[in-house]
Formats: structure tokens, C-alpha cells, sequence
């Protein structure tokens, strides 16, 4: 991992985002205290933790496998911080059970446990072992004992992973919906841009052990700052295309190795539409056409031979496969970079007919 330079705000929600093997999962390991850094410190409130045991750093850590102990019912799982807290190792024994003192302090933590069983709507559930869940409730239950420890911070590891595609959908607004509700710092860390974009205050794309940009998600989308987080975030994938950047700020699709001024130019397929090839800045033929229902994505193959997605009007008039095509794009939507892949700003004019 290469030099790290985060600050998180107090009660935001801040996805670490990125693919799989690019240090997410290891930075929140380092917060947490799990792993060690090999330099820096970690600050949490102003005050350097660096050689505070993880226990004692008043983070919870939910985790993709959520870790639930089988042989115990869920009430039992939840209160397990708890107990492990409030009761000395006599008190945590068959016979310490007996003790008044324990007695009182289980009492407490039971009342604890319903409440947060409550308000993630699991109270049902209190009695039941892991074995007899859901994907979903056991995410739930994972949830409720990182919640009932009433932690500074929630650190989430990839715990929708493990869902299917309906689960993760509803998860992701239960999420959002408890960050709000507790007002606590949560720390994401994902693989699914979806997640991050739809739950997240603040995004930080990493890639090969370092971030690449800290921002909301509408500016991560519409003003990446790096080429590679551009391609990394949205779905269909960025349109990216060799260019040549002439005086003025104009701009000439190319696709000579020997083109002076080479940069990348990069449109969302929904900053383009089909034209008529006359006076277009790309031309080419449909080669696919990909029905989504409430969107219309056409591939189209230009002349240069590289795909270029455009989102179209699934109520409009429907192109053929095969059709000759013109591509324009929005110009206030052009993203341009530079070979090492960085943003070059500026107010950019295409250059037509190709």
C-alpha cells in the first residue's frame, strides 16, 4: 500500500471503493487495529491509537461472513460485546449466573438487546440460532451487536457481499436509513460501485494501494479526476476514445498511432446520441442493441474499431442492428486526460466531420 492521506469527518457514511487486491479491506484492518501500518499514524478524535488494542478503540467491525456463533440464539449474539465488557470472568461462568450481580448486569444487557433488536425489526428473531436465518436477517443480527456496543465508528467490510441482488438492494436503504438514524461515522469498504454511489456521503476510489479521489459521489461521476476512476464508476463503462487536442481547445477523434497532442477524451453513454453521419464527429454501424426495459443501450463499432455505448430513449424511434450511424456528444460533458491518465480541464469543441 502506498502513502494514505484520509480524513474522515465526524458522523459521515465514507465508502472505500475500489477492485478487489487495491488495499481497501487492508486500510480498514489498519483503522481497526487488526494489521499494523508499516508508517503514519492513525488519529481517531485528534488522538493517536496506534498502540491501542483493538478492543479498546471503540470501533465496531462488521464483517462479510458476519461471524455469528452457531450455538448461540441470536439475543445471545447480540449481547455477546456486552457481556464481555460488563461481567467478570466469574460472573460469565454457569455458577456466576447465580450471582445477584450478574443477575442485574444480564438484566441490563437484555434490555439493551431489545432495543436494538427493535429498531432493526429482529425482535422476532431473539431466540432463533444463526443456522435458521436469512442472508438478510443474519446481516441484521451482525448489525445489532456491532450497534449495541454504541461504538464511535462502524467499520463495514463487504457485509452485503454474501446477498442476492433483491437482498442487496433493500439492505443498502436499511443501511443508509440507521446511518441517519444514529448519526455515528460509518467506514464501507466495497467492490460495488452501486453501494457506494447509493449510500455514501463521501467516496474514496482506491486502486494499486492508493486513493485516487475523495469526493461526493455526483462529483466522483461527473468530474473524476483520473481516468482510471472514471472507467471504474458507472455502469455501462465510460466511453473512451484516443484524441487529438488542436489550438483553440478542439477536439479530433484519431486513431493514428502518429496523431500529435494525444489525449483521452471520455463521454457517459448518456452524453451522446444518434445522428445522422453528416457533420458527426464519430460515425460507425450498430452492432448491438441491449433492451433494459426503461433504457436503451446501442453499441455502436466506429470506423477506428472501438465500441462506443449510447444511451438512447427506449420510446423512441428504435435503430436496427447493422443501421450506419453518427455519434454526437454533449460538449459540456467531455472528459479529457492526459497519457498519465490525470484530468486536463478546460471547455473543449469537437471537430466535425470526422
Amino acid at each position: 500500500m502506498k502513502r494514505i492521506d484520509l480524513d474522515i469527518r465526524d458522523g459521515e457514511f465514507i465508502s472505500l471503493v475500489g477492485p478487489s487486491g487495491c488495499g481497501k479491506s487492508t486500510l480498514l484492518r489498519i483503522i481497526s487495529g487488526l494489521e499494523q501500518q508499516s508508517g503514519g499514524s492513525i488519529l481517531l478524535d485528534g488522538a493517536t491509537v496506534d498502540r491501542i488494542r483493538p478492543r479498546d478503540r471503540d470501533l465496531a467491525m462488521v464483517f462479510q461472513s458476519y461471524a455469528l456463533y452457531p450455538h448461540l440464539t441470536v439475543a445471545e449474539n447480540i449481547a455477546v460485546p456486552l457481556v464481555m465488557r460488563r461481567l467478570n470472568t466469574t460472573e460469565r461462568s454457569l455458577l456466576g449466573t447465580l450471582l445477584p450481580s450478574a443477575k442485574a448486569k444480564r438484566k441490563e444487557i437484555a434490555g439493551e438487546v431489545g432495543r436494538v433488536c427493535d429498531a432493526l425489526s429482529i425482535s422476532m428473531l431473539k431466540d432463533r440460532k444463526p443456522a435458521s436465518l436469512s442472508g438478510g436477517q443474519r446481516q441484521r443480527v451482525a448489525l445489532a451487536r456491532a450497534m449495541v456496543r454504541k461504538p464511535s465508528a462502524f467499520l463495514m467490510d463487504e457485509p452485503l457481499s454474501n446477498l442476492d441482488a433483491k437482498m442487496r438492494v433493500q439492505a443498502r436503504g436499511e443501511i443508509a436509513a440507521l446511518h441517519r438514524q444514529l448519526g455515528s461515522t460509518f467506514i464501507y469498504v466495497t467492490h460495488d460501485q452501486a453501494e457506494a454511489m447509493t449510500m455514501s456521503d463521501r467516496i474514496a476510489v482506491m486502486m494499486g494501494g492508493e486513493i485516487l479521489q475523495v469526493d461526493t459521489p455526483d462529483q466522483i461521476y461527473q468530474m473524476p479526476l483520473d481516468l482510471r476512476v472514471a472507467e471504474f464508476i458507472g455502469s455501462p463503462k465510460i466511453n473512451v476514445l484516443q484524441a487529438a487536442l488542436t489550438e483553440g481547445d478542439v477536439l479530433s477523434f484519431t486513431f493514428a498511432d502518429t496523431a500529435n497532442n494525444r489525449v483521452q477524451a471520455a463521454f457517459r453513454p448518456e452524453a451522446a446520441r444518434l445522428a445522422g453521419i453528416a457533420n458527426a464527429p464519430l460515425a460507425g454501424v450498430i452492432h448491438h442493441i441491449e433492451n433494459l426495459g426503461a433504457d436503451l443501450f446501442v453499441q455502436v463499432m466506429t470506423a477506428g474499431g472501438n465500441l462506443v455505448v449510447v444511451r438512447c430513449d427506449p420510446g423512441g424511434i428504435r435503430p436496427a442492428i447493422g443501421d450506419k450511424v453518427g455519434i454526437v456528444m454533449d460538449e459540456a460533458r467531455l472528459h479529457v486526460f492526459g497519457t498519465d491518465n490525470r484530468r486536463i480541464e478546460g471547455s473543449y469543441r469537437l471537430e466535425a466531420p470526422l
